[in-house]
C-alpha cells in the first residue's frame, strides 16, 4: 500500500475508535475485533488468508479478531465487516447470553455491552467484578483473543474414521443402558449438593473436586486432578479419569460435565442439583458401569470446574489437548439432564455443523432405548457449555440438555427434591450407549484393519467413470470372509455392497460418477456368522498419489 493510502487508513481507523470505543482514542490500537454478517464456508479462508483470527463463530455472524493492516486485505476480498471494539492491554472479552432487553443493571461501571444476534452480546471490561452489573440470570463465555493452536491435523478426522456400530452391538449397548442406577444418580447428586456451593474459587468447589476424584478412584479407575488458574488470581482444578482402549488407546471418547455450580447468592448457598450435579453424578455412574467393559478405544470421563465463570476448566484441557496431539473422537457433555418440566420429554442434542454427524449417531444409537423423545438441534450460537470450548478447537462435540426451562436456575433453590431422576436416569442411558458406541466394544471376530483405498478416474470419447481399488489385512483369527459398506458421506449411513462375504483381502467397486467422493467400511465375520464391529473409515481417494 502506498504511503499516503496507509496514513489516510490509519487516520480513519483513529477516527472510527473515537465513536467505537472511546476509551480506545486515547491510545493507539494494533487490531480490531470485528462483526462479520453471513458467515459462509468459504469465509474461514478469507479471514486467515487475510492474517485474522475467528474469534467466535454464531449462526448470524463471525467474531472476528483482526491486525489493522488486515482491514483493507478483507476489504479487497469482499469481505463486509462492522468495528466493533478495539481491544487494548488488560481488556476482557466475554459472550454474554442474556434474556434481559438491557442486561446490564446500571449504565455505571466499567463495561460495555453489544448486540450481536438475538438474546447474545459481547461485553468487555477492565472490572474484576464485573458479574455484579449483570443482570440475572446470564450465561458468559470468556473470549480468547490470541490464534489457538491450529485444528488442522484433526479437521480430517471424521473422513479418517468410522464411528459406527454393527447391528450386533445393539444388545450389548442396551445391556449397558440397564444398569443405570437410579438410587447411584440420587446418591451423587445429593453428595454434591451438601457442599451448599461449589462455586469457583471456594473451598467447597475444591472439596467437591475431591470427592469426584475419590468416587473414580473407588471405582477403580487411574484418575487425576489438573489444577489450573483463570481470570489471573483465581484456581481450580479439573478432573480425568480414563478407561484405557485396548486396540488403538490413543484414540479417546471423551465424556464431560462441569462440577461446579452458581446462584443468586453464590458464596454462601449454590447447590446446584440440576446444573450441574446431574450431569456430574451421570459421569460418575458411566464410570461405574463402563469401568468394566473393554473397548476398541479409550474413554475418558472428565468433569470440569469453572464453567459457571466463562467454560475456564473445558477451555484449558481442550487447549492443552490439541496442543498434545490428543486424538479425540468425540465429545458427549452433559450439563443439566433432570428437569423435562411441564412439557414433553425431551432432551436436546445440540451440535454445530461440524459435529452434525455425532448429533445424528446419538440419536441413532440412543432412541431406540430410551422414551424420552431426543431433539436434534444444529446451532453454533447455543455455546453456553463447555461442548463450545471443543468446537473452538475443531473437535467434535455435543451437548445433552434438556429442552425446558427450569425455573430454579441458577438459584439457591436448585435442589435435588426439584428434579425428575426418572428423566435423568433415561438421559444417562442414551449417553452411555453413545460413548460405548463410540469406543466400540471389544467385538468377536475383531474389525478388519489397514484399510485403504485409492480411485482412478477413467475418461473415453462420451463418459467419464470413476473406479475405486480397495485392500486390507487378513484378519489374524479364523473369519469365513468380509463384507465392505459404502456411503456418499463421511459416517454413513452405509451401504452394503457384497451379498456374500468377500475371501480375498481386495475389492472393486466400479462405474461409479467421477465428481463425488465415497467412504468405505469393512467388517469381519467369523464361522460362526458373528459379524465384527466396522473399520476406520476410508475415502476413495485417501491414498492417490
Amino acid at each position: 500500500m502506498p504511503l499516503r493510502k496507509r496514513i489516510v487508513f490509519y487516520l480513519l481507523a483513529f477516527l472510527i475508535s473515537t465513536v467505537f470505543s472511546p476509551a480506545a482514542a486515547a491510545a493507539a490500537a494494533p487490531a480490531a475485533l470485528l462483526k462479520i454478517a453471513d458467515p459462509g464456508p468459504a469465509l474461514s479462508r478469507s479471514i486467515a488468508a487475510a492474517g485474522a483470527v475467528l474469534v467466535q463463530e454464531l449462526n448470524s455472524c463471525l467474531l472476528v479478531y483482526a491486525p489493522l493492516p488486515a482491514l483493507p486485505r478483507l476489504r479487497a476480498q469482499g469481505v463486509t465487516f462492522t468495528v466493533i471494539a478495539y481491544p487494548r492491554d488488560n481488556v476482557s472479552f466475554f459472550l454474554l447470553y442474556s434474556e434481559h432487553d438491557a442486561p446490564l443493571l446500571s449504565r455505571k461501571g466499567a463495561i460495555q455491552c453489544r448486540l450481536l444476534e438475538d438474546r447474545i452480546w459481547l461485553c468487555w471490561t477492565t472490572a474484576a467484578d464485573f458479574r455484579k452489573n449483570l443482570a440475572p440470570p446470564f450465561s458468559l463465555k470468556a473470549l480468547s483473543l490470541s490464534p489457538a493452536p491450529t485444528p488442522a491435523a484433526f479437521a480430517a478426522v471424521p473422513d479418517k474414521e468410522s464411528y459406527q456400530v454393527a447391528l450386533q452391538a445393539g444388545p450389548l449397548l442396551a445391556g449397558l443402558a440397564a444398569q443405570v442406577a437410579v438410587e447411584r444418580l440420587r446418591a451423587d447428586i445429593l453428595a454434591l449438593q451438601n457442599f451448599k456451593t461449589r462455586f469457583a474459587s471456594t473451598p467447597q468447589c475444591e472439596a467437591a473436586g475431591d470427592f469426584i476424584l475419590g468416587r473414580f478412584r473407588q471405582i477403580g479407575l487411574a484418575a487425576a486432578s489438573d489444577p489450573f488458574t483463570f481470570e489471573s488470581r483465581y484456581q481450580s482444578k479439573n478432573i480425568l479419569a480414563v478407561i484405557p482402549g485396548q486396540v488403538a488407546p490413543e484414540w479417546m471418547v471423551l465424556a464431560c460435565a462441569h462440577y461446579d455450580s452458581t446462584s443468586n447468592n453464590p458464596l454462601v448457598s449454590a447447590p446446584g442439583a440440576d446444573d450441574n450435579a446431574s450431569g456430574t453424578a451421570a459421569v460418575l455412574e458411566m464410570a461405574r458401569i463402563l469401568a468394566n467393559e473393554r473397548f476398541n478405544f479409550s474413554i475418558g470421563l472428565l468433569c470440569v470446574s469453572a464453567e459457571e465463570w466463562g467454560l475456564y476448566g473445558s477451555a484449558h484441557y481442550a487447549d492443552q489437548a490439541l496442543r498434545n496431539g490428543d486424538k479425540i473422537i468425540a465429545v458427549v457433555n452433559l450439563d443439566m439432564i433432570a428437569y423435562p418440566g411441564d412439557r414433553q420429554r425431551v432432551l436436546d442434542v445440540i451440535g454445530n455443523r461440524q459435529s452434525e454427524w455425532l448429533a445424528d449417531l446419538f440419536i441413532a444409537v440412543a432412541q431406540p432405548l430410551v422414551e424420552l423423545r431426543l431433539a436434534k438441534v444444529i446451532n453454533s450460537s447455543l455455546s453456553w457449555s463447555d461442548h463450545s470450548s471443543f468446537w473452538d478447537r475443531g473437535y467434535a462435540a455435543l451437548c445433552g440438555i434438556e429442552n425446558s426451562v427450569n425455573p430454579y436456575y441458577h438459584r439457591s433453590s436448585d435442589m435435588l427434591d426439584t428434579l425428575d431422576l426418572g428423566f435423568a436416569a433415561e438421559a444417562v442411558q442414551a449417553s452411555l450407549a453413545v460413548v460405548a458406541a463410540l469406543a466400540q466394544p471389544i467385538s468377536t471376530p475383531a474389525a478388519p484393519t489397514g484399510l485403504r483405498a485409492r480411485s482412478q478416474v477413467s475418461a473415453s470419447l462420451f463418459s467419464r467413470l470413476k473406479t475405486v481399488y480397495l485392500e486390507w489385512q487378513a484378519n489374524r483369527e479364523p473369519v469365513t470372509g468380509y463384507h465392505v459398506f459404502r456411503s456418499d458421506k463421511s459416517h454413513g449411513p452405509y451401504l452394503r455392497l457384497s451379498e456374500q462375504p468377500i475371501v480375498a483381502t481386495v475389492f472393486r467397486d466400479s462405474l461409479l460418477p467421477p465428481g463425488q467422493n465415497y467412504y468405505y467400511v469393512l467388517t469381519a465375520v467369523d464361522e460362526q456368522g458373528r459379524e465384527s464391529n466396522y473399520s476406520a473409515e476410508v475415502r476413495d481417494d485417501e491414498n492417490n498419489r
